[in-house]
């Protein structure tokens, strides 16, 4: 893994197009795509969009945005689905979603994965690096924090078998790098590289957790 500072994380949609970019990504999954204004500036940027999400009401509001700019050149080819992050590949072929060989791109942003499950984390992880086609780039961000604050792989795992249990909140329980590390080492399928790029230059400046963006090259 390589550690960078990322020099301007507040326009990260143009770190994010720089990203795609040098990587000559055509075809982009965005995973839980909430109310789809990453995807809306993708398809903009000239991108074929995939976007995915399990609610209901956000996936009507993407479905608006389309149709609002249906008339401009790409947005008649922006496909949207419903989709769970732990039960991506299925959930896409049941919607119909020609996966082909695979994404150039499969997103995950907006703090989404650390709302989950440790084993949705890890099911996740799985799905979208199955998705992803060899030479393709896997962008996921989140939120560390304190790991004598934030439960151990183990513990988390222990708490999926409580059926009552609620989904993690990525304010409350935030990952550390060391777990996310672990979670990728061990779910990711097939071989990578990891680039680190940091929100902030110091957790002890900003007196919060540290947001990172996490991008994983699929070799």
């Amino acid at each position: 893994m390589q550690g960078q500072v990322d020099p301007a994380p507040s326009i990260r949609l143009g770190w994010l197009g720089t990203v795609l970019g040098q990587r000559n990504c055509k075809r982009v999954l965005d995973t839980a795509c909430g109310e789809g204004g990453d995807s809306l500036a993708l398809v903009e940027g000239g991108l074929e969009m995939v976007s995915c999400d399990n609610s209901d009401a956000s996936l009507r509001k993407v479905m608006t945005l389309r149709w609002k700019k249906r008339s401009q050149p790409g947005f008649d080819m922006w496909v949207i689905a419903k989709a769970r992050l732990s039960t991506l590949e299925q959930d896409l072929g049941q919607e119909g979603v020609v996966i082909g060989a695979g994404f150039d791109a499969v997103l995950c942003l907006n703090n989404i994965f650390t709302t989950l499950h440790q084993e949705d984390m890890r099911d996740a992880i799985s799905n979208m690096s199955i998705l992803l086609k060899k030479g393709g780039v896997m962008v996921i961000d989140h939120l560390e924090g304190d790991p004598e604050e934030s439960h151990g792989t183990d513990q988390l795992t222990n708490d999926m078998d409580n059926t009552t249990a609620k989904p993690r909140s990525s304010s409350a329980r935030p990952l550390t790098l060391e777990e996310f590390e672990k979670l990728l080492k061990t779910c990711f399928v097939g071989g990578y590289t990891h680039t680190l790029y940091a929100q902030h230059k110091s957790a002890a400046e900003e007196g919060k957790p540290f947001k990172f963006y996490h991008v994983i090259d699929k070799l």
